[in-house]
């Protein structure tokens, strides 16, 4: 008895290492760990005020730049609007601008306004180079700038959970699940931008590999070269992560944004990224061939790839998803010790 105790105690934790390009969801999913094993945000909610504030600013800033480029729809606003326009826009255009209630006020007024609304439709459905440059979660932000903006504003989980939060160092948390939630974990969070990707080499013994791909990217550009395709650079990372840096280890792949890719899907077909494609704005079809493509990415024949879709913002998906992996996990690792 004494002995099981002692043993469980020494056991070391299964390093799960989350890798995969900027914005793909990475840092959300780590979130998500830290709300469902660790102490979330209770404690730490008011520090999140920045950059939740900093999200409608950075997306009216874009709007507006893209309404004031689009002469056919500014020239035929009144006075009164092109007024707004303009103090909206050189407020988020300052170096450090500042959410008060009374910017939030008119940004919810210009968000409302029928000129917004048809310039966002329009970046919708354009393609590649042609989207605005918005968070995937802009609209959600947006639509509740003013409340952001009261005084006292402390944010709720679903805020922190969507808000963007580029990882610009490796970020760890110790936790246990499993069953009777006895095994230990350490999950490492591994910034995605191309800046970031050096401190990919982790040292020490990597359990296993979760790579996230946002299955919106296929219409997405990187923030750093707009001339690449940013589902193009995951696939080129998986590779790296699954033949060169881990060619050994479980790989579990998150085709992340399944929410956001559904209606994307419907707008932009598929073959805009892949001329090869030819199941049309079906999501199925879709999805499958992002899961081929991925798949071919693997040169070990005997390697298996467990691919889950998830939408990291959904702490239920997420919590159902982390547990699978979990599982996969502590079986591999049991038939690696040669158990089954």
């Amino acid at each position: 008895m004494g002995c099981g105790a002692s043993t469980a105690a020494s056991e070391p934790a299964r390093q799960l290492v989350l890798l995969g390009g900027g914005e793909c969801g990475k840092t959300t999913i780590f979130k998500q760990i830290q709300i469902l094993h660790g102490k979330g945000f209770s404690d730490s909610a008011a520090s999140w005020v920045p950059s939740i504030q900093r999200s409608p600013l950075r997306s009216m800033k874009s709007v507006l730049a893209r309404l004031k480029a689009t002469e056919s729809i500014f020239s035929a606003l009144d006075a009164e609007s092109k007024a707004m326009v303009e103090r909206v826009s050189a407020a988020t255009n300052e170096n450090s601008p500042e959410l008060t209630p009374e910017l939030a006020a008119e940004i919810a007024v210009l968000w409302k306004h029928s000129a917004v609304v048809e310039v966002v439709a329009a970046a919708k459905k354009a393609e590649g180079e042609g989207r605005l440059d918005l968070d995937d979660n802009a609209i959600f932000f947006l639509q509740k700038v003013e409340a952001i903006a009261a005084p006292g504003y402390v944010p709720n989980n679903e805020e922190i959970l969507k808000v963007r939060d580029p990882t610009r160092t490796i970020e760890t948390m110790d936790f246990q699940a499993g069953p009777g939630n006895k095994a230990k974990f350490r999950v490492i969070d591994v910034g995605g931008q191309r800046m970031e990707r050096p401190k990919w080499n982790l040292t020490g013994d990597i359990t296993a590999v979760i790579f996230v791909c946002a299955l919106t990217e296929y219409n997405q550009v990187l923030r750093e070269d707009v001339k690449q395709n940013r589902l193009k650079e995951s696939l080129n990372l998986f590779d790296i992560a699954c033949n060169r840096r881990y060619p050994d280890k479980p790989i579990i792949l998150f085709l992340n944004k399944k929410d956001l890719f559904s209606e994307m899907i419907q707008q932009v077909d598929l073959k805009e990224c892949f001329p090869m494609y030819k199941g049309g704005k079906d999501e199925e079809q879709a999805l499958s061939f992002i899961r081929y493509k991925f798949k071919s990415q693997v040169k070990d024949s005997k390697k298996e790839v467990y691919i889950k879709e998830t939408t990291a913002t959904d702490p239920e998906n997420m919590q159902h998803i982390l547990n699978s992996v979990y599982d996969i996990v502590l079986r591999d690792n049991l038939a690696q010790s040669g158990f089954s």
